[in-house]
């Protein structure tokens, strides 16, 4: 038996201020109203590694995840990417369209199979027009995207590789971990590969460290899924 947690972890400040962790857009009036919102609103089924849209695409939509998981990633010409964050169930994204920005400057790919809905911007500004008030929610928003972004660079620029992967770890049991016998269990299968796009490292040098975690008890890692066993010990790496 299996249960959804979230953890008391904020990503970039370790115990954070008010000692809570994030709430996910699937909470709160505009959740709500999206749900209304969407009823009346095309669905599309995605497998996973199926793009909802890629660097220089042009559209006029906002993206809401019913179910499934959603990886939004730089990917440059060569084809390298750091994934920025994944994005679950109640989730919403695209958002840069609302400040008229229709070219898209990310990737957002399908990690685990989702339902996802669009949502065209004129509806969404309706909506905003109708309840005023739910422009705060989407104001936080921006701005919870925005901080994600200046952790990732600060990681980037001032963590080891060691670090930065403990972080991403303990932010993923954040966002997508499930209580079970052994431990906090992400929630879906992730690969090394999707692990090193996450932490701006090589395959190789993010496995190196995985191992080195699993080495000392601090997690499992089989069949691509992931099970942190002692978490005490995994935010003291993330501390490097």
């Amino acid at each position: 038996m299996s249960t959804k947690t979230k953890r008391p972890y904020i990503y970039g400040s370790i115990y954070g201020t008010s000692g809570t962790a994030r709430e996910s857009e699937g909470s709160g009036p505009l959740a709500r109203e999206l749900k209304r919102l969407i009823d009346r609103n095309r669905h599309r089924r995605y497998r996973k590694g199926d793009v909802v849209y890629q660097p220089g695409d042009i559209d006029d939509s906002l993206y809401y995840i019913q179910s499934g998981k959603v990886k939004l990633a730089y990917l440059d010409e060569s084809g390298r990417k750091l994934t920025l964050t994944i994005l679950g169930e109640g989730d919403l994204f695209g958002e840069m369209v609302l400040i008229g920005r229709r070219t898209r400057e990310l990737i957002a790919q399908v990690l685990q199979d989702a339902v996802i809905y669009e949502i065209q911007r004129a509806r969404f500004l309706e909506l905003l027009r109708e309840q005023p008030e739910l422009a705060l929610e989407v104001m936080a928003l921006f701005g919870r995207r925005t901080r994600e972004i200046e952790r990732k660079l600060e990681d980037l620029v001032f963590k080891d590789i060691p670090t930065r992967l403990s972080r991403q770890i303990l932010k993923l049991i954040e966002e997508h971990g499930v209580e079970t016998g052994e431990g906090i269990q992400i929630d879906f299968k992730i690969t090394h590969k999707e692990l090193a796009d996450l932490i701006g490292s090589a395959r190789e040098n993010t496995t190196s460290a995985l191992n080195r975690l699993a080495r000392e008890g601090i997690l499992d890692k089989k069949r691509y899924r992931i099970i942190v066993k002692d978490e005490d010990r995994l935010k003291e790496k993330s501390q490097g």
